[in-house]
């Protein structure tokens, strides 16, 4: 059964980044943050409602806990506008990858607090073959943008998407630490979404077109839904399965959904995309393949 939860957590993710493209055309980068982390906060206050019968609580949250919040912005921003212009499956893929090189500099370095992991050159083979796939995608003209320019700017914005994702997770975890799960994610969603706010009224000329939320696709209000439930589900395979099964498990979940969701909306998938992201696929499993003999 916690297989089957983890691949769904994986499947809630895609499905939350593919909303939050949705959102894109409509609501620009900023937008995107805002409308997708109040929608979060919204989703965690109705589960914390029903699982403890009372509403989230701040108090006690350290000060540099917030900092998730703010990362949080550019790690839905920049998810939003990669899923909207190259697709949900990429832009998994390459988040993912980000997330894999991130964590390794900080390990390497022991920011954030982390303990310090020198970097093993075994790794090095894994990055390799995930950068070749980030080139045959960028290459094989799949993206809508054009053969001859390709889309690598794009690429590298997915990418950095995993990087803030990562940033993120360790502030908000670090939040849990100290208030609790389900106060600490709402620490992080809630902070993000009126920093967000914030900006992007400013960025408009502190004017709000409402006008503006009623022409989303109401699919995109999802994304709250989705998120939520993918925190939820994560913290019950964590305890319940190794970590290295229940993450490629997970980063299987994700693919597979956001394959499906590109089929879905282009009614097809070309030889290059797949291939693209069957490497970088190849690439992370190589890597946490290491990474899991070097812990034991």
């Amino acid at each position: 059964m916690y297989l089957f939860v983890a691949l769904l957590s994986g499947m809630l993710i895609a499905a939350q980044s593919s909303c939050s493209g949705l959102m894109f055309p409509v609501l620009g980068t900023i937008g995107v943050a805002c409308l997708s982390q109040t929608l979060n906060a919204i989703s965690i206050v109705f589960c914390q409602g029903i699982a403890q019968k009372r509403l989230p609580s701040l108090k006690g949250m350290p000060p540099k806990a917030a900092l998730g919040g703010f990362f949080g912005i550019f790690a839905v921003g920049l998810t939003g506008l990669c899923s909207s212009l190259l697709g949900p499956a990429i832009t998994v893929c390459l988040s993912v990858a980000g997330q894999l090189v991130s964590s390794a500099v900080i390990d390497q370095f022991g920011w954030l607090g982390a303990e310090r992991i020198p970097f093993k050159k075994k790794r090095l083979p894994g990055f390799f073959v995930i950068l070749l796939g980030v080139f045959l995608i960028n290459f094989s003209g799949t993206t809508g943008l054009g053969q001859e320019a390709g889309a690598f700017p794009l690429l590298l914005l997915a990418l950095a998407a995993g990087v803030f994702t990562v940033f993120t997770r360790m502030f908000s975890f670090y939040a849990c630490q100290k208030i609790g799960l389900l106060n600490g994610s709402f620490s992080n969603v809630i902070i993000g979404a009126v920093a967000a706010f914030v900006l992007y009224l400013f960025m408009n000329g502190f004017h709000l077109s409402l006008h503006l939320f009623f022409q989303i696709s109401p699919v995109a209000y999802l994304t709250g839904i989705c998120g939520a439930g993918a925190c939820i589900l994560n913290t019950i395979v964590y305890k319940r399965l190794k970590i290295f099964k229940a993450t490629v498990l997970i980063i299987a979940g994700q693919i597979t959904m956001g394959i499906l969701l590109d089929f879905a909306a282009a009614g097809g998938i070309s030889a290059g995309k797949l291939l693209g992201i069957g490497v970088i696929c190849l690439g992370i499993g190589l890597d946490k393949n290491i990474s899991s003999r070097e812990q034991k």
